[in-house]
């Protein structure tokens, strides 16, 4: 199969082409050793790669690097590569194409945005431009496709060849020799990175480049002299959403509309997805008459595969709305504006986004901090974000707030949402905190003060915004997935299993029974007891005891760590109650007394440290399987684990030392 690289600049619209080139035929991976995206694609006989976006050879960025290694080691096989410069930017564009140039390598010039240059009066002198470069030239644009069939041609064709020279050439400045052993050495080397030594000669590289592409330009670009409708309607736009007042606030309004959208839209798809697996779950229990195969598909197996696609709604919403923000040019300007307030933390405006969207799920957040260049400031995210309140942690809080406060009068405010506000604001501000830590103890080498290219405010390219919330949440379901998959079935396995023989269960239920006969006692509850998962409660039972809980909660402990929200389910199966009726599950919790204390269980004191063990506690797999998927190695996801488990317990443990 025949290789392809797209090269380009960033904003210049290369991925959008990528999509247009391979369709659905792609996928997405990481770069071996680094956190950076990798996508490969299939056109006809053609392998497409496209590359991470560049501003020179001169690598600053992992990124940049990446695709400075990938570049240079076109140099030895003679891959071609297609080069898409903005239409807008085309002076700027090709003095990366001439550095490109100068290495010999087979291009095709790809000048997109074809209607904005229309729109703009504007043209470029194809042929004369070809016959300079040397090179095939197309222009298209690709939101709609237009021109896509030439490009197509050219390709297919095989016409590519290698462009003209511009300057003193890249390659002679570092012999085969040593661009080999760049790629036997790490990726992180930064061997051919630039160096103080190295500043002057790439500005006068730069200068010199700079000036070779105007007087290859000189008569061929027919440029409206005034302002164009895209420059003007940014510059007014921008006086408004950089505003230090009216911008702040703008950004919170549009903040408000993504985390509610997040919230809101997701809360159909997820019921009909938590439906539709109840439904199977019953079918497969009532048609199989294998009864213990019918309980490993009925109770495992779906509610496995439930406990992965139920986070399908909140992804592919997420990202849908960040691919709107993105396309359109409004993401550069949040991370303008909070960067300020965010450097107090060692950390840029690229870390709002994924911050922000951490209330709703810490999952998608995590996988949005692609976005983020600096691997010490993306790092200090990844670590950080799981301590933001997500909408996981709703459930327990309002179970155990409601237990905790009563009912007052029926105002909009009151006690319990003062309480729900603060919950929220040590989410914030412990995340905050934890980045700062992370951020200034990280051996990870920062890649440098933060540039930030504002682009031209655009309609988004609904294709790209579709196809990347797409790409991004298949990656997810199959990557994540088989992770939560199979440790979802070894919890089931745990809590739906016994040591004990079925005698000794009738044995003890007989005997609960006749002990507690005014009250309701059901068979699963002794079952869950007699567990395996019910013996493990009962060994860590010496361990949360001075946090003021029992085996009970223990076993809720253990059973959450598939996700936060299992407590309540598990709450209610432990203590009897149908899990639909949230109110008789209050005033059990409210009525329920320790057998060998006597005391009421879930007292002002076990309640409050239940509450902040969740503010801090990683109960959740899905997170951790994320994490490890994002960073390529378990250690970082073992470590937030162990590190934030036992945040929760010392919080937790002197909470209730304090209050009881």
């Amino acid at each position: 199969m025949k290789r392809l690289a797209l090269v380009g600049k960033p904003n210049s619209g290369k991925s959008s082409l990528f999509n247009l080139l391979t369709g659905l035929n792609q996928k997405i991976g990481n770069y071996s050793g680094v956190t950076v995206e990798k996508k490969t694609g299939y056109f006809e006989d053609h392998e497409i790669i496209d590359l991470p976006g560049l501003n020179s050879l001169w690598a600053d960025t992992v990124e940049e690097q990446i695709s400075q290694s990938y570049i240079l080691n076109l140099v030895l096989d003679q891959t071609p590569i297609i080069f898409v410069a903005n239409a807008n930017q085309l002076s700027d564009n090709l003095v990366l194409f001439s550095e490109i140039a100068d290495l010999q390598i087979p291009m095709i010039l790809v000048i997109n945005f074809e209607d904005e240059l229309k729109k703009n009066k504007s043209e470029i002198d194809i042929p004369t431009l070809e016959s300079r470069l040397n090179c095939k030239v197309c222009l298209m644009n690709s939101k709609n496709g237009s021109g896509l069939e030439k490009l197509k041609e050219v390709i297919n064709k095989e016409d590519l060849r290698v462009a003209n020279s511009f300057c003193r050439s890249f390659y002679d400045t570092f012999d085969g020799d040593r661009i080999e052993n760049f790629y036997i050495s790490s990726l992180m080397d930064n061997q051919l990175s630039p160096t103080e030594d190295k500043l002057a000669e790439m500005d006068q590289d730069f200068a010199q480049r700079q000036m070779l592409i105007n007087h290859l330009l000189n008569g061929l670009l027919k440029y409206n002299q005034k302002e164009d409708h895209l420059q003007r309607r940014t510059r007014l736009i921008d006086q408004y959403l950089l505003h230090p007042i009216w911008g702040i606030l703008i950004f919170l309004f549009v903040m408000l509309i993504v985390f509610q959208s997040v919230f809101t839209l997701s809360t159909y798809p997820m019921e009909w997805i938590d439906n539709f697996f109840a439904i199977s779950s019953e079918w497969v229990n009532q048609s199989m008459k294998l009864s213990w195969l019918a309980e490993l598909i009925g109770n495992g197996i779906l509610p496995g595969l439930a406990g992965v696609l139920i986070f399908i709604p909140q992804i592919a919403i997420l990202f849908f709305l960040l691919g709107v923000l993105e396309n359109t040019g409004y993401l550069s300007r949040i991370s303008n504006l909070s960067d300020k307030f965010l450097q107090v933390f060692g950390l840029s405006g690229k870390s709002i986004i994924p911050l922000m969207s951490s209330w709703a799920c810490a999952i998608p957040a995590i996988m949005s901090t692609r976005t983020i260049e600096d691997s010490k400031e993306r790092m200090a995210i990844i670590f950080a974000s799981p301590l933001m309140t997500c909408s996981a942690r709703l459930p327990v809080y309002t179970i155990l707030i409601a237990v905790l406060v009563p009912q007052e009068g029926s105002g909009f405010f009151d006690m319990r949402g003062l309480i729900l506000l603060g919950l929220y604001l040590i989410g914030v501000i412990s995340t905050l905190l934890v980045a700062y830590l992370i951020s200034s103890r990280s051996k990870l080498q920062s890649t440098g003060l933060w540039t930030l290219e504002m682009p031209l405010y655009r309609s988004p390219n609904w294709r790209n915004v579709i196809y990347n919330m797409y790409l991004k949440t298949r990656s997810f379901v199959v990557e994540a997935g088989k992770i939560i998959f199979l440790i979802s079935i070894l919890l089931w396995v745990l809590a739906s299993n016994s040591p004990k023989s079925q005698d000794y269960l009738d044995q003890k239920y007989s005997e609960y029974s006749e002990k507690y006969s005014d009250q309701s006692i059901s068979r699963e509850a002794v079952e869950l007891e007699y567990s395996y998962a019910g013996y493990m409660g009962k060994i860590i039972e010496p361990a949360i005891k001075p946090l003021g809980y029992d085996w009970k909660i223990g076993i809720a402990l253990i059973s959450s760590f598939a996700a936060r929200e299992v407590f309540v389910g598990t709450l209610s199966t432990i203590y009897s109650v149908g899990s639909e009726d949230e109110g008789p599950i209050i005033e059990r919790l409210k009525n329920e007394r320790n057998l060998q204390s006597g005391r009421l269980q879930f007292d002002r004191a076990t309640s409050i440290s239940l509450l902040l063990f969740y503010v801090f506690a990683l109960q959740c797999m899905s997170t951790l399987a994320i994490v490890k998927k994002e960073t390529g190695t378990w250690n970082v996801a073992i470590l937030q684990f162990i590190s934030f488990t036992a945040l929760a317990y010392i919080v937790a443990l002197l909470a209730y030392q304090i209050l009881s």
